[in-house]
């Protein structure tokens, strides 16, 4: 796996600050690159009401843009996926 650079870590670290709602609106409206989804998953991870693989969180991400959904029916419906 290749070392990430200074400025990719600070934006890892950011992006996993981020409270769960936080990180799925920002998976939702599509603030987020490609690769910083291990972050955004870390920020979800923090409710821990999710049970989900990484791949099935993912996909569930996936489907809810596809359905319009906000960010807290997307939380919702990923805690009852796990």
């Amino acid at each position: 796996m290749p070392r990430m650079q200074p400025q990719d870590k600070e934006r890892f670290k950011r992006l996993e600050a981020l409270t769960p709602v936080e990180a799925v609106k920002s998976w939702l409206k599509g603030d987020v690159g490609m690769g910083d989804e291990p972050a955004l998953i870390s920020a979800i991870r923090k409710d821990t009401r999710l049970s989900l693989s990484d791949d099935d969180l993912e996909d569930a991400i996936l489907d809810a843009m596809d359905e319009g959904l906000d960010a807290p029916s997307c939380l919702r419906l990923l805690a009852r996926g796990s």
